[in-house]
């Protein structure tokens, strides 16, 4: 063999070699999750390049354990290193500001992406009365927040709405499955069962249901066992009595159900027995927890041990217009109040506009509207 080709292929080797350990090195550069000892709950906006970390009172602001999930190769570092930060512990105490919030730079394993996101720490408790009035429109879909600062209460709502863009079925916020409407007093919420197309179909998930909820959606983990990517609750500090609100419902007309293949794997089909009988679902669950990382989620968000009382709508009739509804919390166990006052209940609220969507079961177009939902507690009365 000619000399001159073996060196040019050696060459080519070397150079195909270094191309493929470039392509090889990952150039994300995203918070895709975070925890610590003393977070209740994250929620992170990839649109704006923001995360919420939510805190009780008590936390200590100057030593904050974030534990940040990235992408394979990533690194995090603050953008303006302040004293006391020791990854994984950093300093949000800010004297002479009402914002906590600090900026943090995430760099690809390739070195070529960067992003800056900024990090805010909210130090508040759980709201007991639900309007839907206030959203975060500035991305793809409707964020829903209550906010009330004279009680420093606040919380963000989270949605199946992550995972639905993954589809690419919606082009406008008012495609996706979880929207704000006309409510029965003001604004509300609108829950629908949405088709995701031939991406949904692909991955066994063939319709996405409307939902809105207290916890975290975790859109890492969507497509591999999404109903463990929801995670449901934030600590509770009350004794909840009912659950009551308005609400009204629309079932859709083909009810999608599957069969299990002898390999274990769905096999999705049209139920004509079930064409037009889809029901919303409403219900609020509090549990008791052994550390911050517990939660429950869609496997035994109505079946988990933990779980101390219910309080769930037996059924969502048809109705164009309002209904009530007013549910009592069912207690399986007693409450503990000193593990009460130090935060180990936590409460979730869940709304569906389908009541198997967590098992990709139900009607495409049925509809849930939910408006004035209230938490009532035996603190109220006293």
């Amino acid at each position: 063999m000619n000399l001159k080709n073996v060196l040019t292929g050696i060459m080519l080797c070397l150079t195909a070699s270094s191309c493929i350990q470039d392509e090889a090195l990952n150039i994300e550069a995203a918070i895709d999750g975070c925890d610590g000892s003393n977070i209740q709950l994250s929620t992170i906006n990839t649109d704006n390049k923001s995360v919420t970390i939510y805190v009780s009172k008590s936390t200590d602001l100057s030593a904050l354990e974030i534990n940040f999930l990235l992408p394979e190769g990533a690194s995090i570092r603050p953008v303006k290193t302040m004293s006391g930060d020791n990854a994984p512990q950093y300093n949000f105490n800010l004297p002479g500001t009402d914002i906590l919030a600090r900026d943090f730079r995430v760099t690809s394993e390739s070195g070529t992406t960067e992003a800056v996101y900024t990090i805010t720490i909210m130090q508040s408790e759980l709201p007991t009365e639900y309007s839907f009035e206030k959203i975060d429109n500035s991305g793809l879909y409707h964020e829903f927040f209550e906010l009330d600062l004279r009680k420093a209460e606040m919380l963000q709502w989270a949605s199946g709405n992550p995972g639905f863009r993954l589809t690419g079925m919606a082009k406008l916020p008012s495609d996706y499955p979880t929207v704000q409407s006309e409510g029965y007093h003001g604004k509300g919420v609108k829950l629908e069962t949405k088709n995701t197309g031939s991406f949904g179909a692909t991955v066994s998930m063939p319709i996405a249901a409307g939902n809105l909820f207290i916890g975290s959606f975790e859109i890492g983990n969507a497509l591999k066992d999404a109903p463990k990517a929801t995670k449901f609750g934030f600590p509770f500090y009350k004794h909840p009595t009912r659950l009551s609100g308005y609400y009204k419902f629309k079932s859709g007309e083909d009810f999608t159900s599957y069969t299990l293949t002898p390999d274990g794997k769905k096999k999705f089909f049209i139920d004509p027995e079930m064409k037009g009988k889809d029901k919303g679902d409403i219900y609020a669950v509090l549990y008791n927890t052994d550390n911050t990382d517990d939660f429950l989620d869609g496997y035994n968000s109505l079946t988990s041990e933990k779980i101390i009382s219910i309080a769930r709508i037996p059924t969502t009739e048809e109705t164009d217009e309002w209904k009530l509804f007013d549910i009592p919390f069912e207690y399986k166990k007693g409450i503990n109040d000193d593990d009460l006052k130090t935060g180990k209940y936590k409460l979730a609220i869940v709304f569906s506009s389908s009541i198997e969507g967590a098992d990709f079961k139900g009607s495409v177009g049925s509809t849930l509207w939910i408006d004035e939902v209230t938490i009532h507690c035996e603190e109220d009365n006293k």
